[in-house]
């Protein structure tokens, strides 16, 4: 899966996840709301850099056994 897919899906998908977790906008105030989107956000980018390394990794691997 390309970088650009990862990101168009772990970020916005956390981003909801933490305004869920925090409650919504009925127990939490304005600030709180941004801080966990944006919180939850940022670790959907590094998930989706994490994995696109991995991915890379794994890669590499199969190339090099292939090439013996």
């Amino acid at each position: 899966m390309d970088f650009r897919v990862r990101m168009i899906l772990w970020i916005p998908t956390l981003a909801y996840a933490a305004f869920l977790l925090l409650g919504g906008k009925n127990f939490a105030s304005l600030g709180q709301v941004v801080t966990e989107a944006f919180l939850g956000a940022l670790l959907g980018l590094l998930l989706a850099i994490m994995f696109t390394i991995r991915q890379h990794r794994r890669q590499r691997r199969q190339e090099i056994r292939f090439a013996r």
